[in-house]
Parts: C-alpha cells; sequence; structure tokens
C-alpha cells in the first residue's frame, strides 16, 4: 500500500477515534494500530502518528487540537496523560484518495442541483430492459461521487431526510440552452408560466442562472423585443432555432445588473418598486441580516417587532414571499402589494371566488 491510500486510511480511523473521545497520542497510537491490524495494515511507531496529525493539521486547519487535561471533563479517562487530541471542528473530514481530473458540465450541473435539492427523487422508471434508469442527474453525480473515492463513505451524525424541494426541470433543456448560449443561436420553446396558459416562445439565450437552487433561463423575447427570464421547471419543450434577427448587444451585462436588484431570480421593468413590511417579532430572526434589494433599511420597533424596507425588481416574486410568513409580515407599501396580499389571504380562506 502506497503512503497515499496507506495515510488516507490511517486518517480516516485517528478521525474516527477521536469523534469518540479525546485521546492522549500514546493510547490514539495504541488504537489506531489495532484498526490497523484489523485492517491488515502495516502498523506505525509514534513518530509516523505525529506527521500524520501535523499533515492534519496543514491540509484541514482548525479541525485538530491538542489541548491540556484541565480543558477536558474531569471524568475522563487516562488520568496519567496531560495532553489529549481531540477534534476541534464540527464536522468530520472525508479524506479523499482519488485524482480529479475534470469534471463535465453534466456533472456540474449535477452537483448545484443536488446541493439545493437534497431530497429525494421521483421513483425511477425502468428502461426496455426492465431496469431503473436514475436519470442524467443522479448518473452523473454518481460518477463525480466515485471518482472522488466516496462511492463508499457515510456521514456520521446525518440523517437522510426529504425535505420539499424545488419544482423538478429537464437537465437536457439546461444542456440545450447552454448550447445555444455558446453557439449564438435561439430556441424555440413552449412555456407554461404559473398563471397564464401554455404558449410558444421564440428567445435568444443569454444567461443560465440558479435562484435559490432552481435554473432560470434569461433570453431575449423575440414577440416581445425585451429581455425576459423563463423558469427552466415551466419549459414543457425546447428546440433549436436560428438567431433571431435584431437582438441587441451587451445582454449580457444587462442581465448581470439586473440581477443585483432582482428578487428571488424575477426582475423587471414592471416589477419595480419600493417595499416596506413590517415584521412580528416570531419573524424577526428569519428576516434579520438578510439582504433583500438595495437601498435597505431596518427600524427595530417597540415590542421585538421591527420594519425592513428595500428596493426590488421583483415585486412579483417578493408578494408570494411574504405570504410564506402569514400574519407575521405586514405590507406596508406599495399599496399595490398591500392590496393583493389582503385578496390573496381572502381567497386562501374561501372568502372570495
Amino acid at each position: 500500500m502506497s503512503d497515499g491510500p496507506a495515510r488516507t486510511l490511517r486518517v480516516r480511523i485517528v478521525l474516527d477515534l477521536l469523534r469518540a473521545q479525546p485521546l492522549p497520542i500514546d493510547e490514539l497510537l495504541l488504537r489506531l494500530n489495532r484498526r490497523l491490524r484489523s485492517e491488515r495494515a502495516p502498523e506505525i511507531q509514534r513518530r509516523m502518528l505525529q506527521n500524520d496529525l501535523a499533515w492534519l493539521g496543514r491540509r484541514f486547519p482548525g479541525t485538530l487540537a491538542q489541548v491540556a487535561r484541565s480543558a477536558l471533563p474531569s471524568a475522563v479517562e487516562f488520568a496519567g496523560a496531560r495532553r489529549f487530541w481531540r477534534l476541534s471542528g464540527a464536522e468530520a473530514l472525508l479524506p479523499i484518495d482519488a485524482d480529479l481530473a475534470a469534471v463535465s458540465e453534466l456533472e456540474i450541473l449535477a452537483l448545484h442541483a443536488a446541493r439545493a435539492v437534497l431530497a429525494a427523487p421521483p421513483p425511477p422508471a425502468p428502461d426496455r430492459a426492465g431496469r431503473a434508469d436514475e436519470g442524467p442527474l443522479a448518473a452523473a453525480l454518481g460518477r463525480l461521487i466515485e471518482r472522488l473515492g466516496l462511492g463508499s463513505a457515510r456521514l456520521p451524525d446525518v440523517l437522510g431526510v426529504n425535505p420539499g424541494a424545488p419544482q423538478p426541470w429537464e437537465p437536457r433543456h439546461a444542456l440545450a440552452v447552454l448550447r445555444a448560449i455558446r453557439l449564438g443561436e435561439g430556441v424555440r420553446m413552449r412555456y407554461r408560466p404559473l398563471e397564464k396558459p401554455e404558449h410558444e416562445v421564440l428567445a435568444q439565450p443569454v444567461r443560465l442562472v440558479l435562484t435559490d437552487g432552481e435554473p432560470y433561463l434569461w433570453a431575449w423575447d423575440g414577440a416581445a423585443q425585451k429581455l425576459k427570464n423563463y423558469k427552466l421547471a415551466r419549459i414543457m419543450a425546447l428546440e433549436p432555432h436560428p438567431r433571431l434577427p435584431g437582438v441587441p448587444p451587451g445582454l449580457d451585462a444587462e442581465v448581470r445588473a439586473t440581477l443585483k436588484n432582482a428578487f428571488r431570480g424575477v426582475a423587471g421593468a414592471s416589477q419595480r418598486g419600493r417595499v416596506v413590511l413590517r415584521v412580528a417579532p416570531g419573524a424577526v430572526p428569519h428576516v434579520r441580516d438578510r439582504r433583500l434589494g438595495p437601498a435597505q433599511t431596518w427600524e427595530d420597533l417597540p415590542g421585538g417587532g421591527a420594519r425592513v424596507a428595500f428596493n426590488t425588481h421583483g415585486l412579483e416574486a417578493v408578494r408570494h414571499w411574504v405570504l410564506s410568513f402569514g400574519a407575521r409580515v405586514t405590507v406596508e407599501e406599495p399599496a399595490a402589494l398591500a392590496q393583493w396580499v389582503r385578496a390573496e389571504a381572502r381567497r386562501m380562506a374561501g372568502l372570495e371566488a
């Protein structure tokens, strides 16, 4: 076993032992060698263990600490020991013993999606041979995990749960959009808005933007003759189309400038306004320190509540976000937003059709 894989094994065992309890170096060495024997790996001397601990300290600063006995609980074992090694970070490291030479675009998309979703996918549909097709994103992520050497790794103290996930979207549409951007081509798509009928759109893709883990296509709409954004999950079909005529230059810079004042990826000239919200005490911890928009101000109110104000180019997204807080957030401005929230709350309660 070469030094790289051998050290990886030793470090995994050291971290596992120190997760259980702080240990003096002699006891750590004893337990480490016991585990190495069970793995049929070479045992080591104290000097090599010291080198491994020093390597961990350099490679992952703040992970380990050497502390005096007085810094540990009085009931700790090993009464004769003066110095102990312990984990100082909250997480256990999982050293990687494989080289990552390159990643594909689909693997990068998979990582971004997995980071945001962290939820079980829908049950996979079997292919013609009866095998379960896990889908291109899951397959790409699986390949990357194996390439990193983490295929059999288990995260300690972590339970798998199925939280609410972003709306599913078609990976092939994302790849088609990226291809169109790089080749300067247009796209023809069937788009289903939230409150409008499905319709056809001819667009010139400009940028794919990940907002709260969900991809949005920013593109020049050929019919509307303006820059618009489309949620990828609402694209029902997409195919290549020749480049649209009359597309103005500088759209990528316009997207970047617009997103500075966007709210959850929604922005537009008709979405502009200044929002003033009164936040109840129970919601203050969930709103404080968030950046909601430019020119943001915060005012603490008597009784523990607060008033937050900000400019935005995404009023449509703001109103749905406000609804998620229920009665704990009240809209003071603009009047149109307050009126919409009141009407929507009445419709949700069945008081209006």
